[in-house]
């Protein structure tokens, strides 16, 4: 079984349909205009989502190697077919908007949040277990985030997507253990995906070019880890996984050597020789990166790989698993845990 731990779906207009009406007039609204391609991260598309007063990109760069329906699940059978192709079992689905979504009013979040939820699992159901997708918690409504998290257990999600900053707050703060306790009990492990939930983060100007920040929507996913791992949240809730997806693994050496320096510094307890073992926590490498060096910090067992399918920007590669056992530094055993084993035990496959 070959699993993809990373890839995407484009949202598009049919996932609006899913807003109660109750929530009807939080329903996110389409916009098309040239003269705001400046506004919004576009990936060079026309076409906006307005949410709550705020202009949101669509997502999904152009690409001609997509086939119609196979971003946007409008045909699954489509998107089947091309993991067929590739040789992948299984997808792990990520949304898109929903990487950097951060309205004022928290019921702007909750109505787009529950109508993401039941799309998705209306979407995904009649794949035979084939496309996964992982719920999305509202993190201002712990409340609502308890539902949304049950409604995702009972309907095939097989994570938790969260940002390194919910709010402007690191995942470490209290406020979001109920979540991690209630993940923990439903055997859901906490994703934490490169993207951003800070208001106060998300107005900094990270480059002066018209590209984006190569590293500033990866930043979060590096803070989240440095915050939760020299926190007590691995140790209150034991059985749950914490994975960092799509920011690459070569800065978990390097956040590990920093970390490490400063409790040898003020005399605490080291104790990361085991880290990514003992506190369970995983991280998607990319094919071209040093991952021998990297599974001497992380071990075999904490490695996943994903393509990033849907997507068409630096972190896609849609050939990553078959490129990795085709590295010859890099053993058949662990090149099977990073495409196999590791995933169907981080996911609860």
């Amino acid at each position: 079984m070959i699993i993809d731990s990373d890839t995407h779906v484009v949202e598009d207009e049919d996932i609006w349909k899913w807003v109660s009406k109750a929530e009807a007039r939080y329903k996110p609204i389409t916009i098309s205009s040239s003269e705001v391609s400046h506004a919004a991260y576009s990936s060079g598309s026309t076409k906006f989502w307005l949410i709550d007063g705020k202009i949101y990109g669509r997502g999904g760069q152009p690409s001609n190697v997509y086939a119609d329906g196979t971003r946007n699940l409008a045909d699954t059978k489509a998107r089947i077919a091309d993991m067929d192709r590739y040789g992948h079992d299984v997808q792990i689905i990520y949304p898109s908007l929903f990487l950097n979504l951060c309205t004022k009013d928290v019921a702007a979040e909750r109505a787009a949040v529950r109508a993401y939820n039941r799309w998705m699992a209306s979407i995904c159901a009649d794949s035979k277990g084939r496309l996964r997708w992982v719920v999305l918690p509202i993190p201002r409504d712990i409340n609502a985030s308890m539902e949304e998290l049950e409604f995702g257990r009972a309907n095939g999600a097989c994570g938790v997507q969260m940002r390194g900053y919910e709010g402007d707050r690191t995942l470490d703060n209290a406020d979001f253990e109920p979540i991690f306790a209630k993940a923990s009990d439903l055997d859901l492990p906490i994703c934490i995906h490169i993207g951003n939930g800070s208001p106060s983060y998300a107005v900094i100007e990270n480059a002066r070019s018209g590209f984006r920040n190569v590293l500033g929507n990866s930043m979060p996913a590096f803070i989240a880890f440095a915050a939760l791992m020299l926190s007590d949240v691995p140790a209150k809730f034991p059985k749950l996984r914490i994975g960092f997806i799509e920011a690459a693994s070569e800065w978990v050496p390097f956040a590990i050597h920093r970390c490490r320096k400063m409790l040898r510094h003020y005399g605490l307890k080291d104790a990361f020789d085991t880290l990514f073992a003992d506190n369970r926590f995983y991280v998607t490498c990319e094919a071209d990166e040093d991952i021998q060096h990297v599974a001497k910090v992380t071990g075999y067992d904490n490695l996943l790989v994903g393509t990033d399918y849907g997507h068409a920007d630096t972190s896609t590669e849609l050939e990553a698993p078959r490129l990795l056992r085709g590295r010859p530094d890099l053993s058949p055993d662990l090149t099977r845990r990073i495409v196999t084993d590791n995933p169907k035990r981080f996911y609860a496959i």
